[in-house]
């Protein structure tokens, strides 16, 4: 019972006075050593010296960083200048404290001096994370983010203030173990003093250090199943409520945070893919159905201009003998033809120009000088291919629409640039107009794909939305003034 309770009061304990019972012991052995023999005081009393100050300036720097970092904790709860004051004295004698760390090679060994230099290195990465917080004043952007940043930071350098604690009581303990021999040729009293004194020391070195090491190794073994997504691993467990018991039980929940998180990340990554192949066979259900609504539209030329066309003709060739007959024949053969033999989604844009040629040709005959029209196009329309039956259709609502109901006639305007990768292509009236209801309900069906638009328009809208990136078509129109209508579409869709 009496070794239960030393055992739950030993965990009991933090690491800090776990350290102090362990400095205490260590103290006194060497204390009771050099009041039995001056001799063998006088021949240790040097490396002693060194033992202790190596042990005060890493016990020092250790308390120094606590109070740091209390001070900073109570800062950021409260940026009243008392605490910024008390904050800047804990930093200083925090630095002044790490200066104070044995830095030498030759003197402090390997594993010493990589602690040392870890601590110095993170130590000067903390200021900058500590000054970056702090400059944040409990605001900002991120701020949440940096004072965590920094909280970790301060974790890390207390773990090689604990590990550089740890490493000088280690050699202090090797440097006592190395002159054992020596120590039994003394008298039998200070003999059995000695291994008392040794018994009582290696029973805390084995309760602290050893538990300490074994819960590492833990940590470790656990950490490399985590590295190959093991986390199956039973959690760490330690019985103490000290430092070590707070990192073990932050270690835990990052293992239980790290799984759920990579789960849902595979969770999330198959609910993509799933999209992402809804999304391809939406479009290629969008590309199919704008070739059928091309062919529609190629099937369906309007028989009202076909009809009057054809009576047109007649009467004519009742009046001419050939010329004027025949440029219109040739004209809608070529419109025919054009319609029914192109079965391509594209086509350069000088056969669609060419197209409109042929058509404004027909209407000319039909409306005389009442309709007028210019092309200004700005690139080679050799070199550039774009949806097949895309011009016509706006010229011939700009026709029927737009200027056959204005007495005076009208100018149809068709102007083509590019700029960088971006093809806009213009078809502008000064015909009668609409209003701005009847505006803004072609805007709205525009956006949303609706039928409304009509078939040349609708179609037109919708195989420019399948076919490009960026691609759309803008409307704009005022009543007695005309309309303006602009297609804008950049690079093909792979």
């Amino acid at each position: 019972m009496a070794k239960e309770r030393l055992i739950d009061s030993w965990y009991g304990l933090s690491l800090k006075k776990k350290l102090y019972v362990l400095m205490v012991s260590v103290t006194m052995f060497m204390a009771v050593a050099i009041l039995l023999n001056i001799k063998v005081s006088y021949v240790f009393i040097d490396d002693v010296r060194q033992l202790m100050d190596d042990n005060l300036s890493s016990y020092e720097f250790q308390e120094s960083l606590g109070v740091e970092t209390d001070a900073f904790a109570d800062l950021v709860r409260d940026w009243s200048t008392e605490n910024e004051q008390r904050f800047l004295a804990a930093s200083r004698t925090a630095l002044e404290t790490m200066s104070k760390l044995p830095y030498n090679y030759s003197k402090i060994g390997e594993d010493r001096y990589a602690i040392t230099w870890n601590i110095r290195n993170g130590y000067e990465e903390y200021q900058k994370q500590r000054d970056k917080t702090i400059a944040l004043k409990g605001s900002g952007q991120g701020y949440i983010a940096e004072l965590y940043k920094t909280y970790q930071m301060q974790s890390y350098l207390k773990t090689y203030a604990n590990r550089l604690t740890k490493v000088v009581l280690d050699e202090g303990n090797d440097y006592y173990q190395r002159r054992v021999q020596m120590l039994q040729q003394m008298p039998y009293i200070l003999t059995v003093i000695s291994f008392l004194s040794l018994g009582i020391l290696f029973f805390l070195l084995r309760t602290m250090m050893g538990s300490i090491v074994s819960i590492v190794l833990k940590l470790v073994e656990v950490t490399s199943g985590i590295e190959k997504n093991n986390f199956s691993v039973p959690d760490v467990s330690w019985k103490g409520q000290d430092e070590i018991g707070q990192l073990v039980s932050s270690f835990n929940k990052m293992k239980h945070g790290m799984r759920d998180y990579l789960l849902t990340l595979e969770e999330k990554r198959v609910i993509e893919d799933q999209l992402h192949q809804k999304e391809l066979e939406q479009v290629n259900l969008e590309q199919r159905f704008s070739m059928a609504q091309l062919q529609l539209v190629k099937s369906q030329l309007n028989p009202h201009f076909l009809f009057n066309t054809l009576n047109m003709i007649a009467r004519m060739t009742q009046m001419e003998e050939a010329p004027i007959s025949e440029e219109m024949l040739v004209a809608l053969s070529n419109l025919l033809r054009y319609s029914l033999r192109t079965t391509e989604a594209f086509a350069p844009l000088n056969q669609e120009l060419k197209i409109v040629e042929d058509y404004i040709y027909i209407q000319k005959k039909r409306f005389g000088d009442r309709i007028r029209w210019t092309v200004d196009c700005q690139i080679q329309p050799e070199e550039v291919e774009v949806p097949v039956f895309l011009l016509q259709p706006l010229v011939e609502n700009a026709v029927i629409h737009g200027i056959s109901d204005k007495e005076s006639g009208g100018h149809i305007d068709i102007r083509i640039l590019k700029e960088g990768d971006i093809l806009k292509i213009t078809v502008a009236d000064d015909g009668i107009g609409m209003n701005e209801e009847k505006l803004q309900q072609l805007r709205s069906a525009s956006r949303q794909n609706e039928s409304n638009l009509g078939i040349g328009l609708g179609n037109i809208n919708r195989r420019i939305a399948a076919y490009y990136e960026h691609g759309e078509v803008r409307i704009d129109s005022q009543e007695g003034v005309g309309t303006v209508v602009t297609m804008i579409f950049g690079n093909r869709k792979q």
